[in-house]
């Protein structure tokens, strides 16, 4: 499968599709897994802040009236007083607990401000770095000069169903951004390694997958070759035995013409026969000659000597231009490299109406040999272009029909570039003719 382009370049496009279907998948699912952490982590937090903030505020609403504490409340519970005042809170062995554990912990703090928003007690972090932030807003995520961000709630305090200030308890979230911060390092570090066995993973499945198909391509190509083997045999006993017959007939007014069709069509038969063949050894690489350096000047020349009749015939002005002063030589077969230029510019006469003209550029850039066959014929649409390359396509049915073409001449052409690690391109406007550009590497 690795020696078939066709098979290599769809395997290739195969695994790239999987990688990158696998590849979505895999990033989609990491982006889940990290929102549901990072949820779950924030509903964890929070619900812990709750509670805690619910049991102080319980017990100071329900201490908030006893005069005389305030002092008491602030030695206990180690709560800084910014104002003296008068109401204090009652010793509450529970409450000093929790705040001593909470804030040993993590780095929580509370904060009593009076009805007007000012601070008159607190406990936990240094507040110089944290401003007072709107007591209206129930959850709250606030950020330090230093950067560090904190999870706070606001909660009301109320005396005799009268409003009477507020509690603020916040908790750190370093902790949080740390693990947050490692679960993205993992994730980032982790799709570059799974994308990595995800590709090795879908060049082997590509494998797999195209091994039934291949085994089939490759029964097809076996089939034509022995078709065209055991078709050659026969042909060329009939073109034998109809040669005989135009020699020794007696009558030839009577039988002329019924040979004459016989000989032709025994001679496109053969040719067909012939050039199936010649794709099947290309496929399967059992080209008998070695590849030697071959000389694409007197190629091209030779050509435009041979084809002259043909354009002569036709009407079609053939001639060439040598963009290049020395010689350009190319590793390959020369009989391929002469068919497959021979094909092109044979196909560019045919295209071409009297008085046209088809003309034959060599030049070479970026070390590639560059062969252009222009023409001022009938051009090809769009829509068959991506497909004159086909094995039996034919732009023109009726036409090909009558030249006597059976539409595998430029897939010859194709396959011998493609053999020689080279391409053809084609750029065509219907009415203003076409240009076939074959590019061949050239011999070191």
């Amino acid at each position: 499968m690795e020696g078939n382009p066709i098979f290599r370049q769809t395997r290739l496009r195969l695994a790239v599709w999987y990688t990158l279907v696998m590849g979505g998948i895999v990033g989609l699912s990491g982006l889940g897994v990290y929102s549901v952490v990072a949820h779950a982590y924030y509903e964890t937090i929070d619900r812990g802040l709750q509670s805690v903030a619910n049991a102080l505020h319980n017990s100071i609403e329900a201490a908030w009236q006893q005069p005389g504490q305030l002092q008491r409340l602030a030695k206990d519970f180690s709560l800084e007083l910014c104002v003296a005042k008068t109401n204090c809170l009652p010793k509450t062995a529970g409450i000093k607990q929790s705040i001593k554990e909470t804030t040993n912990q993590v780095n929580y703090y509370i904060r009593l401000l009076d009805r007007s928003g000012k601070l008159f007690a607190s406990a936990g972090m240094q507040f110089d770095k944290l401003p007072i932030t709107s007591l209206s807003q129930h959850w709250q995520i606030i950020t330090d000069s230093s950067g560090a961000r904190y999870r706070q709630i606001t909660l009301p305090l109320s005396t005799q169903n009268q409003f009477s200030g507020y509690l603020q308890v916040a908790r750190s979230l370093t902790d949080l951004d740390q693990n947050l911060a490692y679960l993205r390092l993992t994730l980032v570090l982790g799709l570059p390694i799974s994308m990595i066995f995800v590709a090795l993973s879908s060049w082997w499945l590509a494998e797999r997958a195209m091994q039934p198909v291949y085994l089939s391509y490759q029964q097809m190509q076996q089939f034509t070759a022995d078709a065209a083997h055991e078709f050659r045999t026969p042909l060329a006993a009939m073109h034998s035995t109809i040669e005989a017959a135009i020699k020794l007939q007696q009558e030839p007014k009577s039988n002329s013409g019924i040979l004459d069709v016989l000989k032709r069509q025994n001679r496109r038969l053969s040719q067909l026969v012939g050039d199936l063949l010649l794709l099947t050894r290309i496929d399967q690489k059992q080209l008998t000659k070695e590849y030697q350096s071959c000389c694409l000047n007197d190629l091209i020349s030779d050509l435009i000597e041979e084809l002259a009749f043909l354009a002569i015939e036709a009407e079609v002005n053939l001639s060439k231009q040598m963009l290049f002063s020395q010689k350009l030589s190319v590793m390959g077969n020369e009989e391929q490299l002469y068919r497959l230029v021979s094909n092109l510019i044979v196909n560019a006469i045919q295209a071409t109406a009297s008085g046209g003209k088809v003309t034959v550029v060599l030049s070479d850039r970026d070390r590639y040999a560059t062969i252009k066959i222009q023409d001022t014929g009938l051009g090809i649409a769009p829509e068959h272009q991506l497909r004159i390359f086909d094995r039996f396509y034919r732009v023109d049915r009726n036409r090909s029909r009558t030249s006597g073409g059976s539409g595998l001449g430029l897939a010859i052409a194709m396959a011998i570039a493609i053999a020689h690690k080279g391409n053809i391109h084609v750029q065509s406007q219907p009415g203003l003719g076409s240009t076939f550009t074959v590019r061949l590497p050239l011999s070191p």
